[in-house]
């Protein structure tokens, strides 16, 4: 506790996965004020074509998303 899910279009490094999950979990660490050795982060890549699914099922008119993306349309992320 806390975990953090990172859900992506595949095309970052690995090494930008890590630098990302790392800071990441710094930031949630710092502000929640928990100890770094109780944040996990893990990571999920999806293809292009996947995308929608995970758009509808896990962001689309979901009230648990805090930060909304900028479009809504995930085809043409418009």
């Amino acid at each position: 506790m806390p975990h953090i899910v990172i859900k992506t279009i595949k095309g970052p490094s690995q090494r930008q996965i890590q630098a990302a999950a790392e800071q990441i979990g710094a930031v949630v660490s710092e502000t929640m004020g928990k100890p770094s050795k109780y944040v996990s982060v893990s990571v999920e890549e999806y293809s292009f074509d996947e995308w929608e699914g995970v758009y509808n099922e896990f962001v689309k008119d979901k009230d648990n998303v805090v930060v909304k993306p900028g479009y809504s349309n995930p085809k043409t992320f418009e």
